[in-house]
């Protein structure tokens, strides 16, 4: 890792920039909950929670950056969160609202977080360019951590449901 930008610095960066993309998106009330280094553990995707808020599977979405400094930031969003921030940020009822149409609205909300960041890190003379955003969807994924030398877990609460940010650098 570059020794212009700490580790503490880097999570500072991941919580505001969640929190400003969710704001000004969605009007959403972000705040960090919790944050765990899963560096050389096995990372499964969060447990879905489906007595609390009745989320049978999950979207994965993930936005790459590559430049002086690479990695992957990803977002975890049950489908009960996914579509009501669906539902806040395109207007359409949550009972019209189709996975198609959700899976945009999660990549992009990725693109955007992985934008904030990215462009938080560019500010500090490490310039980047992002990838395309990705989603999944499924009960239970597991990311394959080969060439990172970092990644950090990060938990929020947004409006009563926890959702979950992953940040993965890749070894120098």
């Amino acid at each position: 890792m570059s020794a212009s930008v700490t580790t503490q610095q880097l999570n500072d960066f991941v919580s505001r920039s969640l929190t400003k993309v969710l704001k000004t998106m969605a009007w959403a009330k972000c705040e960090l909950h919790s944050f765990e280094s899963y560096s050389g553990k096995q990372s499964l995707s969060p447990k879905l929670d489906s007595e609390k808020d009745g989320s049978t599977r999950m979207f994965a979405a993930s936005v790459g950056f590559a430049g002086d400094l690479n990695g992957v930031c990803y977002l975890f969003l049950s489908d009960s969160f996914a579509y009501y921030i669906s539902n806040i940020i395109t207007g359409i009822d949550r009972e019209k609202l189709e996975d198609d149409t959700v899976r945009d609205v999660c990549g992009e909300l990725t693109n955007m977080f992985a934008g904030t960041f990215k462009n938080t890190l560019a500010d500090l003379g490490l310039p980047s360019t992002l990838t395309i955003p990705t989603v999944m969807q499924g009960k239970r994924m597991s990311i394959s951590t080969a060439g990172t030398s970092s990644q950090t877990r990060f938990a929020f609460d947004v409006d009563g449901y926890r959702i979950h940010a992953d940040l993965l650098l890749a070894g120098h």
